[in-house]
């Protein structure tokens, strides 16, 4: 069996207020293809397929289209998991009437287990505090962490147990949405766990043949191993991720070598047999984000290399403050590509009463104005952070529900 493993496509996700939709519809278009010309036979979305809990009207179409076409396909099952940014209710209003064309979709934590004839599939979504413990007063942060990595290792146990008893010698795969210990996160990540709480490490898959993760946008494997995999977002969401290759996961199955009806319950060791391969496809990309290092001195001929259309980050050297940096930035591009961001780097000793490029508000999250503010009044105190946090985790559950 082949089995596409992709994650974190954030539909209706906007850089800098610049629309990504264009993007996203080529990045679908390459889906469709690869699926044909690949010959695979099972689709796995490990969380994330929007931006937000109420996405704009245009990535739900964009969504909704692409759900049309892998049906028309008539050779595909896909298997969806929904992930801290998705409202699970959103992902699952249309479940029964997908899963008669072999999409089976999964917003909530529960007993999912998907067959898809060649391979048992876990899907579990995004673990949610209320999905894994009963909080309690007076509970110390340490004894929260202790309970949420227990509680996600045994959900992930008794999901592989589950599996077990109808997979027989077939593979069994793991879906998840989480932050395992380990891994290279990026700037465009927002974590619900508190102070990262849900990390968990690769232990908690070990017993699957492959574990399809989502949350992570870098593509990377866990813990040194080939089959605990982030595939990473197909398209760049920051900046920090502009030197990135995106790229799907292709796995390859088989049964296991003993097949003899007497056979015992395939064992975890058993199970390494199960893989053919684990092949990365790259993704072509259709926008390129570009971070620039320039000098005020050589500033034309040091942004003369930027491909055309590319969208920028620029950095420019300075001995002092310029208040027109942004200004002699774009003159010096003579629009032969966008300049999202310009930013200054002085140096260390340099006393600047004030900041000339700051970011705006809407690249900015909730957590990082809070940081400022408590910055801006000189306030340090992390308990008022692990607070205000927590109102960010509860007010994530409101808004999904």
């Amino acid at each position: 069996m082949r089995i596409l493993h992709t994650a974190d496509w954030h539909l209706g996700a906007r850089l800098v207020e610049r629309d990504r939709l264009s993007e996203h519809e080529r990045f679908t278009d390459w889906i469709i293809e690869t699926l044909q010309t690949e010959k695979i036979d099972a689709l796995l979305i490990s969380g994330d397929v929007f931006d937000a809990a109420n996405p704009p009207l245009d990535a739900v179409a964009l969504y909704f289209d692409f759900l049309k076409r892998l049906a028309d396909l008539k050779t595909v099952k896909a298997v969806i998991t929904g992930g801290n940014h998705d409202s699970a209710s959103h992902l699952n209003a249309p479940r029964e009437l997908l899963r008669r064309f072999e999409v089976h979709v999964f917003g909530h934590a529960g007993n999912n287990i998907v067959d898809l004839g060649g391979a048992v599939v876990a899907a579990v979504p995004f673990l949610r505090e209320r999905d894994l413990r009963q909080a309690g007063s007076g509970e110390s942060l340490i004894t929260v962490h202790e309970q949420i990595r227990a509680a996600i290792h045994d959900h992930y146990t008794a999901q592989l147990s589950a599996c077990r008893e109808i997979a027989k010698a077939r593979p069994i795969i793991a879906m998840g949405h989480l932050t395992a210990l380990g891994a290279t996160t990026t700037d465009s990540e927002r974590d619900i766990h508190i102070g990262n709480l849900g990390a968990v490490g690769a232990d908690v898959f070990a017993g699957f043949d492959y574990t399809a993760l989502g949350h992570l946008h870098r593509p990377q494997k866990v813990g040194g191993q080939e089959t605990v995999r982030y595939s990473g977002s197909p398209i760049a969401l920051s900046f920090s991720e502009a030197a990135d290759t995106k790229s799907v996961v292709i796995i390859d199955t088989q049964d296991l070598i003993d097949k003899s009806p007497d056979s015992q319950p395939p064992t975890s060791s058993l199970r390494s047999s199960n893989l053919c391969g684990v092949t990365l496809l790259p993704i072509p990309v259709t926008r390129a984000l570009v971070r620039v290092k320039a000098n005020r001195e050589t500033l034309a001929a040091d942004l003369a290399s930027v491909p055309a259309d590319a969208w920028a980050e620029v950095t420019v050297k300075l001995d002092a403050p310029e208040p027109d940096l942004d200004r002699q930035v774009r003159e010096a591009v003579s629009g032969r590509f966008d300049v999202l961001k310009v930013l200054a780097d002085l140096p260390a000793t340099e006393l600047t009463p004030w900041q000339p490029i700051t970011p705006t508000l809407s690249e900015l999250q909730p957590r990082d104005v809070f940081r400022e503010l408590l910055k801006e009044k000189q306030i340090e105190d992390e308990e008022l952070s692990a607070v205000f946090d927590e109102l960010l985790a509860i007010r994530e559950v409101e808004v999904t529900h």
